[in-house]
């Protein structure tokens, strides 16, 4: 199994040392803050005060509770996960005040959207990127997920902004390219977004969050949906003419959801063996926290990853087979074997139009961006204390509905 600890980089490991060292209960970053203490510091720096529906605090103040009960964060990782926090209620602030001073954005006709969901390792980022290639698709930069709202008068400086927090990660945390390549001028996955209405699985990315993770899974999310949705318009709205392209396999258990908002949407599932899905996810999530937290329980968060997955994939099914959801399903082999002429299929059963430029420029992207380009990921059950015939078992229905 793999150890409960991995060491961060010099710089890292220095910033860990000197806060730890320095820090006291009273100057912690996170310990014992509570929801409404940090909701008047964001209010206060932005001179705002909506955050909207309400909605949001429950999920924050169990977020900050999981934060404080459940995880062994270091003192990067306490940073990290402030920031993250702040950030995203300075998005609700900014998000509220730009809806309710241009409301006829909400009238904005949201274009067909394509929105790729799949399990997670299955290549939604290969497939994402690639149809990004479409210039009548509009994906998502990281620096727009992070920062979906534009600044008020002036240069909007939150590419720059995004580009530095960007640098410093990659300063003091663990190089994960081999795993997931983030960039912040790269195209990337939509939960982001949903990480402002505090029902996210960004968090637990980000930090062992346990019971905040459970509440996630087993909460209604329509709220969050719908406000998933006017961020949406918001991107629409600068771009009318184009098709939101969007990616997250935290959508794969909300197909209902989806459908609601947005029945018209392109709903996209790659398919990939759970076993390879599972023990990928583990290693990907184990890297993840090892930048934040001082020792993992590597077995505990490896079954909480299953328990995730198997819960996606099981209100995934039941929205197909009970609420007669339509989707577009892409097997992983498939699409690795012949990229081109999977997209093809797609386009083909949705009637859009291939032009021999995008194909053309799909061709160019699938030479440059080989599979393993950053280095093979390795990754098996035993590395995380797991039985393979725990993942078999939990996915059973789902490998006999998809042929595995």
């Amino acid at each position: 199994m793999l150890p409960d600890y991995q060491p961060l980089p010099q710089l890292g490991r220095f910033i860990n040392y000197a806060g730890e060292h320095l820090l006291s209960e009273k100057t912690d970053p996170i310990l014992h803050r509570s929801t409404d203490e940090l909701m008047q510091n964001v209010a206060n720096r932005l001179s705002l005060k909506d955050f909207g529906n309400p909605y949001f605090k429950e999920g924050l103040n169990l977020l900050l509770e999981s934060i404080n009960q459940d995880t062994n964060l270091t003192f990067l990782g306490k940073i990290l996960l402030k920031t993250a926090i702040e950030r995203n209620l300075e998005n609700r602030l900014k998000f509220v005040d730009l809806i309710n001073n241009h409301p006829e954005i909400l009238s904005t006709p949201l274009n067909r959207p394509i929105i790729i969901i799949g399990l997670p390792r299955s290549g939604t980022t290969f497939l994402h990127r690639l149809l990004a290639e479409d210039v009548s698709n509009r994906g998502l930069f990281l620096w727009e997920l992070t920062h979906p709202i534009p600044q008020k008068g002036g240069e909007d400086h939150r590419r720059k902004i995004s580009k530095i927090e960007y640098i410093i990660y990659r300063l003091v945390s663990i190089n994960m390219d081999h795993i997931h390549v983030i960039r912040n001028n790269v195209y990337e996955e939509c939960i982001w977004l949903l990480a402002a209405t505090f029902k996210s699985g960004a968090f637990w990315a980000m930090a062992p969050v346990y019971s905040y993770l459970e509440w996630c899974l087993n909460n209604d999310r329509l709220k969050s949906y719908e406000e998933y949705l006017q961020f949406l318009k918001i991107f629409q709205s600068q771009t009318p003419g184009k098709r939101l392209l969007l990616k997250s396999p935290a959508h794969n258990g909300s197909l209902t959801e989806l459908r609601h908002i947005m029945p018209d949407a392109i709903l996209v599932h790659t398919h990939r063996h759970p076993m390879a899905v599972c023990n990928s996810t583990n290693s990907l999530i184990y890297w993840a926290h090892c930048n934040t937290s001082k020792r993992l329980d590597v077995k505990k968060t490896a079954e909480s990853n299953i328990h995730l997955l198997h819960h996606a994939t099981q209100r995934n099914l039941f929205a197909r087979k009970y609420h007669g959801v339509e989707v577009y399903d892409i097997w992983y082999e498939e699409l690795l074997n012949d990229p081109i002429e999977t997209v093809k299929k797609l386009y083909k059963a949705h009637k859009i139009n291939l032009t021999e430029k995008t194909e053309a420029n799909m061709k160019a992207f699938v030479s440059k961006n080989p599979q393993h380009k950053h280095g093979k990921h390795k990754y098996c059950a035993d590395d995380f204390g797991i039985r393979e015939n725990q993942i078999i078992e939990k996915f059973e229905e789902y490998m006999k509905s998809f042929g595995y």
